[in-house]
């Protein structure tokens, strides 16, 4: 899942009242992450390092949530900073490539 919907996926699994998945499930943080290539007035400076600062100020609380409950019910949390992950990515690390991979 990615941060910006694994917010909704995650209330939703915790209303299911389940101990913890089924299915091995990561939550990857680089969507929330806004890039900027020119000076901003609501940062220090632009590009990567200053946009990945942004970000953890702005999303803090949804960062923590995500950990938090991702620790909680077994899944993985990458956080902010640890590259941008897409589908080819995760089927290429995947241990299991007969199951099924949900993205949202």
């Amino acid at each position: 899942m990615q941060d910006a919907t694994a917010q909704m996926a995650m209330l939703q699994f915790i209303s299911s009242g389940l101990p913890k998945t089924m299915v091995p499930s990561t939550i990857h943080c680089d969507h929330l992450i806004e890039g900027t290539t020119s000076p901003q007035s609501d940062r220090d400076g632009y590009g990567g390092v200053a946009d990945l600062k942004h970000a953890m100020v702005t999303n803090k609380e949804v960062y923590d949530f995500l950990a938090t409950a991702g620790a909680k019910y077994g899944v993985g949390f990458w956080k902010p900073g640890s590259g941008i992950i897409h589908q080819i990515g995760a089927c290429q690390s995947l241990p299991f490539l007969n199951n099924s991979l949900l993205t949202y």
